[in-house]
């Protein structure tokens, strides 16, 4: 059997730009023996993700022949969960998979759970650690002993500082820079550009320079 026919065949679930960007990173990554695309919505079904990515109606996958890998790259932290759930009981024998671009530097001392994507030009420092379903996106820095954990998002050009805590769900926008030590807690909004200097306390929305929760925003 060769190599190529060992790899899983990944379905990438969300076929928006998202998607469009997993499966990129995974084509360019050498992991997988194919990608395709899943979507909900009938309005996606018979187009291409990516030129020679077809996306396919969520009840067909479950018939796609071989070993099968599954991706969930939808952006919204809370939809991407729930859609993760529920892809979990309609295709039991789809390993969650993580996406590393190969333009990423991931320090071989980092952890990583299953369901993450790490974008291009990335940096995940010594120690550092990602829960499930976490994304990092271009060009973000996760500094060393930093804590993302599940389901949560790391915008294009983020900086967190060294021992950064991240919590569940929560969203560190692009361009935004946390000072170390610092902690964003659950389901937390940090807006972009912004510059942390205080702990984000759970379910706020913070943003500007120093960061301050924002009038009118969830508090």
């Amino acid at each position: 059997m060769s190599a190529s026919t060992d790899k899983p065949l990944l379905i990438v679930f969300g076929a928006g730009g998202h998607g469009r960007v997993a499966a990129d990173a995974a084509l360019r990554s050498g992991a997988f023996r194919g990608v395709v695309a899943g979507d909900r919505n009938p309005a996606a079904w018979e187009t291409e993700l990516l030129p020679g990515v077809p996306v396919l109606a969520a009840d067909a996958l479950a018939a796609l022949p071989g070993q099968l890998a599954l991706h969930v790259a939808i952006g919204g932290n809370a939809v991407r969960k729930a859609q993760a759930q529920a892809l979990g009981a309609e295709l039991p024998h789809a390993a969650l998979a993580t996406i590393i671009h190969p333009h990423a530097s991931v320090a071989d001392t980092a952890r990583i759970a299953p369901g993450c994507l790490i974008t291009a030009q990335c940096v995940i420092g010594p120690m550092a650690e990602l829960g499930i379903g976490a994304i990092v996106n271009h060009g973000a820095v996760v500094d060393h002993d930093c804590r993302v954990a599940a389901w949560a998002h790391i915008a294009p050009g983020v900086r967190l500082g060294g021992a950064v805590r991240v919590d569940d769900a929560a969203l560190v926008g692009a361009g935004s820079t946390v000072l170390r030590n610092l902690r964003i807690g659950r389901d937390a909004v940090l807006g972009a550009g912004a510059v942390l200097l205080e702990d984000l306390p759970d379910g706020q929305t913070w943003g500007g320079i120093p960061a301050h929760p924002l009038k009118g925003a969830r508090a």
